[in-house]
Formats: C-alpha cells, sequence, structure tokens
C-alpha cells in the first residue's frame, strides 16, 4: 500500500512539471471595467463591451472564451469568473471612437478604466 501512494504522488508531480497550465486553469478573476468620456470624466452608459481571451486552445471546451455586456448607467461593468491571461478588450458607444486593446488579467480582481475619445475628423478630397 506504501508502494501504491508513493507511486500516485510521483506520477502527480510528474503532471505538474508536465502540464503547469492545468494547475493555472481553473484560476479566475472578476473584472470591473470603468467607462468614462476622457474630456469630462463622465460615465458612458449602455457602452457595449465585449472580453476575448486570446488563448482559447489551452481553454477546456466546457470553458467560455469571450463575454459581450454593457455598461450600467454609471458605466460600470462587472464580470466574474473570468480566466486569468491576456484578453483583448473593445468598447463600442455611439459617438465615440471605438476602443481596443490588449490586457494582461492575474489578480483575482481586476478593475480597468477606458476612457472614451470622441472620433477623429474625416478628411475628404472630394
Amino acid at each position: 500500500m506504501q508502494k501504491f501512494a508513493v507511486l500516485v504522488t510521483a506520477f502527480a508531480v510528474w503532471l505538474c512539471i508536465l502540464y503547469p497550465a492545468a494547475a493555472e486553469e481553473d484560476a479566475t478573476t472578476r473584472l470591473t471595467l470603468r467607462v468614462l468620456i476622457e474630456e469630462s470624466q463622465e460615465p458612458v452608459p449602455d457602452a457595449h463591451v465585449i472580453v476575448r481571451f486570446e488563448e482559447e486552445k489551452t481553454l477546456r471546451r466546457d470553458r467560455q472564451v469571450s463575454w459581450e455586456a454593457k455598461t450600467n448607467r454609471n458605466g460600470v461593468l462587472v464580470l466574474a469568473n473570468i480566466p486569468t491571461g491576456p484578453v483583448k478588450i473593445q468598447v463600442i458607444a455611439r459617438g465615440y471612437q471605438t476602443y481596443g486593446d490588449e490586457h494582461k488579467l492575474s489578480k483575482p480582481e481586476e478593475e480597468l478604466t477606458i476612457r472614451l475619445t470622441p472620433p477623429q475628423g474625416q478628411v475628404s478630397a472630394y
């Protein structure tokens, strides 16, 4: 019986060395996004937010890899149970330039403030 316990322990250690990502796969974060107007620092209500986990191939098939939601009237959106790691965040709001950037989520709770600007003027030769 003691040999069996040693064998199981050795196998578990071998798995952790061979597949360290498996231990981190269940690590999640609670992401709080605050969307503001850059000039006035006022909240942007109903902004459409897309969060996409970049490392789709490393997730189990039953794990969600993207989230879409809108900010509340205070310009805040809270998403829970997002896997830690690199994500792409896109924010779309009427009357503002679309925001898109990559962020690394590593803590149990993350807070990001995104500042939107008005769209830039277009130049035409006609």
